[in-house]
């Protein structure tokens, strides 16, 4: 049992987390995520095809997760989950590149995927340096809450690349892309949050900040191509 202090202080900084959080992405709050079956991009009326899909509420579950962590278990289960959710990225703007057609939103998948596999080399090292482990270890490490909500996420990421690669190439593609980074941009700032504040290392502090402020510019960016659209 923790002391009514410390406790006291992580459920503050849970509460503070999920509020930065919010302010960051717009003041959004988490809403239902919907499972299921993939509804076909052709078919969604134009005012619903030009919003961007729901930040999964299991992302911000997430969030008041490591804001109860400090530490070495703070950096190791952040550093679990990071890796898996930048490969997501790369993989959906590999298809993008693939079957995307707006110049502009093929040059963001290009530096979605030069940016992340750059960070996924640093964090990986940074395991293996300060902890010796790997990032499936860490993830094994990581608090059995954390765990369970990481694999969630990892089920939910998959999905949303099935949904996809269901899309067919041209501009229908490019409005699905964009439609389903916003929220997984959203995700990966949420999980910054803690690590830019409170890591161990000043180094990661240095890189969850330049993490939280590329994806910033990007969902903007995303956010008025496809109000562009309508």
């Amino acid at each position: 049992m923790l002391p009514t202090l410390t406790r006291g202080r992580r459920i503050a900084a849970a509460a503070s987390s999920l509020t930065l959080a919010a302010t960051l992405l717009g003041g959004a709050t988490a809403p239902v995520f919907a499972h299921g079956e993939a509804t076909p991009v052709s078919s969604h009326s134009q005012a619903e095809m030009l919003q961007p899909d729901p930040t999964s509420p299991t992302a911000y579950e997430f969030g008041e997760t490591l804001a109860t962590l400090e530490g070495e278990e703070l950096e190791i289960t952040f550093l679990a989950e990071i890796s898996p959710h930048h490969r997501a990225a790369i993989e959906m703007s590999q298809l993008e590149l693939e079957r995307g057609v707006s110049p502009d939103i093929r040059t963001h998948a290009e530096n979605i995927i030069a940016n992340q596999e750059h960070q996924i080399d640093q964090f990986t090292r940074w395991l293996e340096e300060w902890y010796g482990l790997t990032p499936e270890e860490a993830m094994a490490q990581a608090p059995a809450e954390a765990q369970e909500e990481m694999k969630i996420l990892e089920e939910e990421t998959q999905m949303m690349i099935e949904e996809l690669s269901a899309v067919e190439a041209g501009e229908d593609f490019d409005v699905a892309f964009v439609q389903k980074m916003i929220p997984h941009h959203q995700s990966g700032i949420i999980e910054f949050l803690e690590p830019q504040s409170r890591a161990v290392h000043p180094q990661l502090r240095v890189a969850a900040t330049a993490g939280i402020t590329t994806q910033q510019a990007q969902v903007a960016d995303f956010r008025t191509w496809l109000a562009g659209r309508g």
